[in-house]
Order: C-alpha cells, then structure tokens, then sequence
C-alpha cells in the first residue's frame, strides 16, 4: 500500500458539531490508519493556539493551522507567516470603525472585539475560556498578534467598507450570510498543503483532503483525491471525488475505508 497523507479539517469534519465531540469511529479509524503507516495532519481555519485536547490527543502527525499561515509538523514549526504591524492596527481601527463583530486568531490566542452580541461567536469564546485558551477581548488602541481572522456582520455594520479596505491585504471567503474568514493574500489550506510537502518530499497526488465548508474549498481542489462530509456546504458536492457520510455518522471511518487506508 502506498503511503499516503491526509488532511483532516476540524469543525464539522473530525468533530461532530452537534456535540462538539469527535467520534468513537473517527478515533478508531484514524488510529488504524496511522498504524497502516499514513500520515495524517490537520488542516484547519483555527490557529495552532484553539485546537482542543479531543483533537491534539489523537496523535496526529502534523498542523496546517489558519488557513495556511502557519505550517508545524511533529512539534516543529516550519513556517508561520505574520502580518505587519501597520496592517494589524488599521484591521483593528476598521473593525470598530465599521461595527464589525470580530475575532482576530494567532499562535498567541483568539482575541474578541468588544461588544460581541453574535451567540455563536459568544459560544466559542465561551468554549476556548473553559478550555483555559487565550480568548481576551481587545479595544481599537490595542495592539494584537494576529495571523487572520473571523467577522460576523448585522444591519449596523459597515461591511461594504470593511471589505473594500480588506482586499488591498487579504483574501475574504464568505462562509455565511453574516460571517467572512479573512485571510491573507497567497495563503490557504492548499499553500499549506504544498509547504509541508514540500517539506517532506512528497508528492501532491499521495494526498488526500476531507472537508465540509467553503475554506476548505482550496485544499478539496487542489489534491487529485478528497472528500466532502455528508454535513457538508452543497457547494462542496460537485467539486470532489468522494461524497462520505456525516461526521456524527463514521463519514471519517467511511472515507478511510473508501480510499482503502483502512
């Protein structure tokens, strides 16, 4: 069997977002194929400092982590892409300047614009806080580490602003109605992918990529093979080779299996 290595988004992928668990046969499954002699690594939207304990202490080989800025494989950091500090306080003065709800992610920590009225951006904060994560709230006179970074919107914000100074520096991938992921130009979970085998001296086409949302759309097209869960974003459907079941329902087991890595 030829090794291969594969890349597993978080939310909604590993973990089933209904119960915020990852699942008994995901576990089991991914275990039998690092045995079987694959590597596998996470390839996700949160920075290296909000992956969890349920996903760290599954053993993985590796972290792609927001979105492609940073790239760290067994323990070690091989690349991480920062923004200037000029850029990071405009973003910070825009924020506030247009009303944006918004979560800005590094190696440091999730920091919190204040004010946040969204309850799915409360509870994640309140989630990385039970989790003992940095997850602190800053002001438009702060000055933050960040990587990128997460915006929710409602009728009072400015998003047509906002957006407009954005695209001089970053890439905005729309994953909602109210809520962008931005990123910084020439990054995503497919530049990742290319830095870390690169890295390894591997090639693209021993790749595999399983994912569920709009963001994970560069990594799906990317690799010769890949995967959408069954919860996934409709969008995702026609643009890979295998359609899995649900997180909540084995979809990473029955992926594994698909692919014969299992």
């Amino acid at each position: 069997m030829n090794k291969k290595i594969v890349f597993f988004d978080i939310d909604g992928t590993l973990t089933d977002e209904k119960n915020n668990i990852v699942p008994q046969s995901c576990i089991d499954a991914l275990h039998k194929a690092h045995k079987n002699g694959h590597l596998l690594i996470v390839n996700t939207g949160r920075p290296i400092s909000t992956i969890e304990n349920m996903i760290t202490s599954i053993g993985f080989d590796g972290y792609i982590c927001g979105c492609g800025t940073y790239v760290q494989y067994q323990n070690e950091v091989i690349m991480h892409a920062t923004l200037d500090e000029i850029i990071r306080k405009e973003v910070i003065r825009q924020i506030y300047k247009c009303h944006m709800q918004a979560v800005l992610e590094g190696e440091k920590g999730a920091f919190f614009s204040k004010g946040i009225i969204n309850p799915f951006v409360l509870m994640f904060k309140k989630r990385y806080e039970e989790q003992g994560f940095v997850a602190q709230e800053f002001d438009e006179h702060d000055i933050i580490d960040f990587d990128k970074m997460a915006i929710w919107y409602d009728e009072n914000s400015d998003i047509d602003t906002f957006k407009k100074y954005l695209k001089q520096y970053f890439e905005i991938i729309q994953r909602d109605s109210d809520f962008i992921e931005v990123v910084p130009l020439g990054y995503s979970k497919a530049t990742g992918i290319q830095c870390l085998i690169d890295y390894l001296g591997m090639n693209i086409d021993d790749c595999i990529c399983i994912g569920d949302s709009t963001n994970d759309l560069p990594m799906l097209t990317y690799t010769k093979e890949s995967v959408a869960m069954g919860n996934a974003n409709p969008i995702l459907f026609d643009k890979v080779t295998y359609i899995t079941t649900s997180a909540e329902n084995d979809g990473i087991q029955n992926a594994l299996k698909h692919f014969k890595l299992i």
